[in-house]
């Protein structure tokens, strides 16, 4: 019984952390957050991150990749590429998945996220090789089914389609909507309008099957 509560205990200390260091990391980025400030507000002593994370960097390490992990589910994306329905269909249901994780929850991922490509960490790219490579992969594949064009290894062609899907989502992504940016005006439309105005970038480049 005691060694069960012990393990409890430490699970809720880990969900305190990560709790924490998420917003931090958010807040500030990577650079100008410090293990003690994440124990701070976490209420613990500095010797639990390097117990539970291996340290500030294997901590932030997780929060990065849940924050990639949020704006794409890979068990969706693969099951969604293993599904039988028509590769316009796939393409269609994967835009509107991603466009509604990135607006109907305004959390410290997108934060995250901004910061990182601001000013980038130094697990960028353990980070992108062992999450962000395999989702891009998946979206590629989608984009080129749909497209119904077979490029040879050496064209370009697939990571301009997968440029002009993700290129406006990341826009979306990381802009704050509460700031009067350029694009501000966009937060207030539909979610299906803009959910039909990327769609229609992809068609258009890439006509569909």
């Amino acid at each position: 019984m005691q060694n069960r509560k012990g393990r409890a205990d430490g699970e809720e200390t880990k969900k305190r952390i990560f709790a924490a260091a998420a917003e931090l990391f958010a807040q500030r980025g990577y650079h100008n957050t410090s293990a003690k400030d994440i124990c701070s507000a976490a209420g613990v002593n500095a010797a639990a991150i390097n117990y539970h994370f291996n340290g500030k960097d294997g901590l932030y390490e997780q929060v990065f990749s849940a924050a990639i992990e949020h704006f794409l589910h890979l068990d969706f994306l693969r099951a969604l590429d293993e599904s039988h329905a028509t590769a316009q269909d796939k393409l269609d249901e994967l835009i509107e998945h991603v466009v509604a994780n990135i607006l109907e929850e305004r959390s410290w991922h997108g934060k995250v996220w901004a910061r990182e490509i601001v000013t980038p960490s130094p697990m960028i790219n353990t980070v992108l090789v062992n999450e962000a490579h395999t989702r891009a992969s998946i979206i590629k594949k989608m984009v080129m089914e749909a497209s119904d064009f077979n490029a040879p290894d050496d064209d370009v062609t697939p990571v301009y389609a997968l440029f002009t899907l993700l290129a406006p989502c990341m826009m979306l992504m990381i802009v704050n909507p509460e700031l009067p940016t350029p694009i501000q005006p966009i937060f207030s439309r539909p979610q299906s309008e803009l959910v039909a105005y990327i769609k229609g970038l992809v068609r258009n480049q890439y006509p569909a099957k």
